[in-house]
């Protein structure tokens, strides 16, 4: 058995982050009013502890987005939301539709998403897309930077993004939302005025104690064109639907609690690309997700019961077409498809004063399965090299060559998790709260791993008001290589590349060290500083394997274990809440290294500012302005290390409501403002593709 043992060194960064420490968290503030501050102190989180807890007593640094600033920013899905959260980066997935986030210098492969404590399978290698998870039904979002393996296991390795779905009201209403926009008429390929749309349709109601909700989302997209000298396009036609129904009888007391939900996600997309062989064509893909969650919970005067299952299957079809009829060479068709199941049961105790400590255990055990398979379909010239186990079928001058990639690659894991919180309050207001935890896995591919935790809260009254919060903790975060990193074919071939998976990866560690400072008048005001270092062993990235297919069109990467890396950073925010005027303010650097060559890890940005800007003018007006910029990214580094840079990030939204009536909300905006676009022709410009976007929209509730 490998164990994980925290071996986090203090040195000079140290002296360095005690003094330009920086971050906030959108997360310690209670506001004149509970109800118009944008977070309270007061607000319960889940995710710190795996049990519900004030924000301001848990001993874990958190950051929190709340239902009502997710509804001034016009959110359609979660982007928008994670976008004005201290700390997070989103990159747009290359060759696909959506954004992956980014934390702490770690990428969306080894950041942990959640909906109410249950993963969300990846779409694109590793990464969830971030544009497919709606957010029309989130009462929060809870972020935890760090390693959270102790927690939350493997993937947890950057962190762990936990959405937290509001509970049905008790009578019976619902919801109409319509939005529309565009990218403008230069670079609109449809006709319609507003060809981008977003529509929304939920209803609950109760039945003999049970809640009964259901709802549709659907988001209808046209592509737009950058550069109309070109034929490849950047967005894409199509549509993303989600489904959702469930029953719970959450507001039970007393007794046993339950809910079960089903859900299903359907992606319909395609948008122009030059074939390999440099003829007009398209790139489709239809990706089709079922989930299916359930959960109990059982209360008792010591604590909690609860158990938790997940069944998801995903299936994946693209597709690489010439637009002639007359040339199916070239054609390519590929098919995945991808299982996951996961089922948990914990008990959270709290055994009282203890030694002159409160105090509460966590504990459980998690057990986990992924299976995978992948076919490809190809129309050829000729049926030379095909390998062994393929199909060939033969139709006039051309050959039809069907290969599995993957045939039904599986793994399982069983996993038990336990932390402990001790809390003690001496007579004087002071608090000193200990939480160390540990997880033990068994990987059916990896054998064990034991990954250790331990965090530590101070809590200090300052005179009648104000209170300072000192956050500390340390950390063993890892990651087994999933089937994706080692067997699947992501096939950007018309983009000219390929990633081909290594079924020799070993798996990923890291030793984290977190520390923050929060100081806060508990009303109007709250500063946060903080500071993070990851250290990071066999860390899995793609890397040019020196290979090409199509007399070099198309480069093949490989997945590889780096050996050495490490990012470093700190963050600083303020947050104010007035009457009128609300405002978060935050900076943050990074640094992030590959300690084997001494480059930069490429694609995060070193220096970030996010601002967000609230007035509420009237009770029935609100603006809200906010800004996000990036600089300093490196996006390529040469065979003799020469670096190239994106240009700067520079994005301002500009959004507006009026409540016409109590339940009939007009809103509006536009979306990049500065119309801050990357250029086509920049293979290193990282930029966002969706420009300046323009959009009003109407929300009816019942």
């Amino acid at each position: 058995m490998q164990y994980g043992v925290c071996r986090v060194r203090v040195s000079r960064y140290l002296l360095v982050w005690a003094f330009i420490s920086v971050s906030s968290v959108a997360s310690e503030h209670s506001g004149v009013d509970p109800e118009e501050a944008l977070i309270s102190l007061g607000t319960m989180v889940v995710t710190a502890t795996r049990a519900p807890s004030p924000l301001a007593d848990v001993p874990v640094r958190t950051l929190v987005m709340e239902s009502k600033t997710i509804q001034k920013l016009h959110s359609r899905d979660i982007r928008d939301a994670l976008r004005m959260l201290p700390g997070i980066q989103l990159r747009e997935i290359h060759g696909k539709t959506g954004e992956e986030v980014q934390l702490q210098g770690l990428n969306g492969d080894r950041v942990l998403i959640l909906v109410d404590g249950l993963p969300v399978s990846a779409t694109t290698g590793s990464t969830v897309d971030t544009s497919q998870l709606g957010a029309l039904d989130i009462e929060q979002i809870e972020v935890i930077p760090g390693a959270a393996s102790s927690l939350y296991g493997s993937a947890a390795m950057g962190g762990v993004i936990n959405i937290i779905t509001r509970q049905a009201p008790e009578k019976t209403g619902g919801r109409v939302s319509l939005q529309a926009g565009s990218f403008s008429s230069d670079r609109e390929l449809s006709s319609e005025v507003l060809p981008q749309r977003h529509a929304l349709i939920s209803g609950h109601t109760e039945v003999s104690g049970v809640s009964v909700t259901a709802l549709i989302d659907r988001r209808i997209s046209s592509e737009f064109d950058l550069d109309t000298d070109t034929y490849p396009t950047q967005g894409f036609d199509g549509t993303k639907t989600q489904y959702k129904a469930g029953v719970s009888n959450r507001r039970a007391e007393g007794r046993l609690q339950w809910q079960l939900n089903a859900e299903k996600y359907e992606e319909d997309l395609e948008n122009r690309r030059l074939t390999n062989a440099g003829f007009k064509g398209s790139k489709t893909e239809q990706l089709d997700r079922t989930r299916f969650t359930g959960e109990l919970a059982l209360a008792d005067n010591h604590g909690e019961w609860k158990a938790q299952a997940l069944s998801e299957n995903q299936t994946d079809d693209t597709a690489q077409l010439n637009n002639d009829a007359t040339i199916p060479a070239g054609n390519l068709w590929r098919e995945a498809d991808y299982n996951q199941h996961k089922w948990s049961a914990q008990r959270q105790q709290s055994f009282g004063q203890k030694w002159g400590h409160d105090l509460q255990l966590v504990a459980g055990i998690e057990g986990a399965g992924e299976s995978l398979s992948q076919n490809k379909t190809e129309i050829l010239l000729s049926d030379e090299g095909a390998a062994a186990d393929a199909v060939v079928e033969v139709y006039g001058d051309y050959y039809r060559v069907s290969t599995p990639e993957v045939e039904s690659a599986s793994r399982d894991s069983l996993e038990a998790f336990a932390s402990l919180t001790a809390t003690r309050t001496s007579h004087n207001g002071n608090t000193l709260e200990w939480a160390p935890g540990v997880r033990v896995q068994n990987d059916s591919d990896f054998g064990g791993y034991v990954s250790p935790g331990l965090s530590s809260r101070q809590s200090l009254p300052l005179g009648q008001t104000w209170q300072l919060q000192l956050r500390e903790s340390l950390g063993a975060g890892y990651r087994v290589p999933n089937l994706k990193d080692r067997y699947y074919v992501f096939d950007h071939s018309v983009n000219g590349y390929m990633v081909l998976g290594n079924p020799d990866l070993t798996p990923e560690s890291s030793r984290s060290f977190q520390l923050s400072a929060n100081f806060t008048d508990q009303s109007r005001w709250n500063i946060e500083a903080s500071a993070f270092f990851n250290r990071l062993y066999d860390l899995i990235e793609a890397e040019d394997s020196g290979e090409s297919l199509n007399n070099g069109q198309v480069v093949i990467y490989r997945y590889e274990n780096i050996q050495n890396a490490r990012t470093t950073g700190a963050e600083m925010a303020t947050q104010y809440s007035g009457e009128t005027l609300s405002l978060r303010l935050s900076y943050g650097w990074l640094k992030a290294l590959n300690l084997d060559t001494d480059q930069p890890l490429i694609n995060r940005a070193p220096h970030h500012i996010k601002g967000l800007l609230t007035a509420q003018w009237t009770d029935a007006w609100d603006t809200t302005l906010t800004l996000d910029w990036q600089n300093g990214m490196v996006t390529g580094i040469s065979d003799d290390g020469d670096l190239s840079y994106s240009r700067p990030i520079a994005r301002v939204d500009l959004k507006t409501g009026f409540r016409l009536y109590s339940d009939l909300l007009l809103f509006g905006g536009i979306n990049n403002l500065t119309d801050n676009v990357r250029d086509p022709s920049d293979s290193y410009d990282r930029r966002p593709s969706e420009g300046r976007f323009p959009y009003v929209g109407l929300n009816l509730s019942f």
